[in-house]
């Protein structure tokens, strides 16, 4: 079943990865973060992983080929991150996540610990995730930015 995992999740960047145009800018990137849960009384570590792939499109105006740097209109990036998390403290992650969202130029992206797991805030927008339940929570408000994709390892 790791096997699976690892080709699903394989599939999945390759897939973004080979999206792009050769007029778009692209950002790849990834952030380990460890953080606790309280668990009757005890302590307990998990491990989130996020890898980011960041496209930024740009469609020139008059479709000229020799323009390249001229007449470009620019539009907010498409953000797609796979969220790993381990919660079992062993090299393998269990749940993952795709979050994907449209970027402006001033946001801020976040992973910060709550007290039943972490939270992902861009801005003002939230997304929670509760390790021991292994679900995530969006507020009403912001289902329409935050797209959304979940699977787990079985096995």
């Amino acid at each position: 079943m790791k096997t699976l995992i690892a080709l699903l999740s394989l599939c999945l960047l390759t897939g973004i990865y080979s999206y792009g145009q050769s007029n778009n800018g692209i950002m790849n990137a990834s952030i380990n973060k460890t953080f606790s849960v309280e668990k009757n009384g005890t302590e307990f570590p998990y491990h989130v992983k996020v890898m980011e792939h960041r496209k930024y499109p740009m469609d020139l105006k008059n479709k000229n080929e020799n323009g390249i740097n001229k007449n470009r209109d620019t539009k907010a990036a498409e953000v797609v991150k796979l969220i790993a998390v381990d919660s079992n403290n062993d090299d393998n992650y269990e749940h993952y996540m795709v979050l994907k969202y449209h970027k402006t130029v001033t946001d801020n992206f976040k992973v910060v610990p709550t007290d039943k797991g972490f939270a992902v805030k861009v801005d003002d927008k939230t997304m929670e995730y509760f390790v021991d339940e292994g679900i995530y929570f969006i507020n009403n408000k912001d289902q329409d930015f935050f797209m959304i994709e979940e699977f787990k390892e079985i096995g």
